[in-house]
């Protein structure tokens, strides 16, 4: 069903150092497996803090992307108090809205650790193609990610062939895969009410 992957990054300033890594590292041969081949695309998004993330969700790149990679403390230094949330949230955001799309976490912060957080290259004489490729293990971790989107497509061609499936439920599947429908049965008032509901647990986890 797809032919290509595309990597999103989204940051308010591109971290130069990052970003010249997967363009000229990382996405320059294509990605093999069970002898098919897909091509590895890559894009930069501006954040805009006075527009908020209403706009990111609108952004048909980030709505058709495969893998989005996302700074930690974007939303959290918007100047629009609406936005401010953390990159871990809009992961969750991204996963309910946009379900196959994988996400990947980009901070400076060495304390925060975990499977889908990235830590940018530290101001040393470290080289980033070593720090990225074999500290952080970067292209393992895509490699992994564009697996599983690979994997979830091929369920989604089973889907579309069988006979026993109802054809609303793969339209809706299908449609997700893309991010042709997100916002079909999703108002504004329905991602603001959802985004409150991470800072009520947020906060609740913070006081326990």
């Amino acid at each position: 069903m797809i032919s290509e992957i595309k990597i999103v990054y989204i940051d308010d300033i591109a971290d130069l150092i990052f970003s010249r890594y997967i363009q000229k590292n990382y996405i320059k041969s294509d990605y093999e497996v069970d002898g098919r081949k897909y091509k590895k695309t890559y894009k930069y998004i501006r954040f805009d803090p006075l527009k908020g993330y209403e706009e990111l969700l609108c952004n048909p790149d980030v709505k058709t992307a495969n893998i989005i990679l996302v700074d930690n403390h974007l939303f959290e230094e918007s100047t629009s108090q609406k936005s401010r949330f953390s990159g871990k949230q809009f992961k969750i955001l991204i996963k309910k809205l946009l379900p196959f799309i994988e996400v990947l976490i980009i901070t400076q912060d060495e304390t925060l650790q975990g499977r889908n957080i990235l830590h940018k290259c530290p101001d040393t004489d470290i080289k980033p193609e070593d720090y990225f490729k074999n500290h952080e293990k970067l292209d393992e971790r895509l490699d992994l990610l564009i697996d599983n989107i690979i994997e979830f497509n091929d369920l989604a061609t089973d889907l579309c062939n069988s006979e026993d499936v109802n054809k609303e439920l793969i339209d809706k599947i299908l449609n997700t895969l893309d991010g042709s429908s997100v916002y079909e049965n999703l108002t504004k008032s329905d991602i603001d009410s959802l985004i409150n509901s991470f800072k009520e647990l947020k906060s609740k986890i913070e006081n326990m």
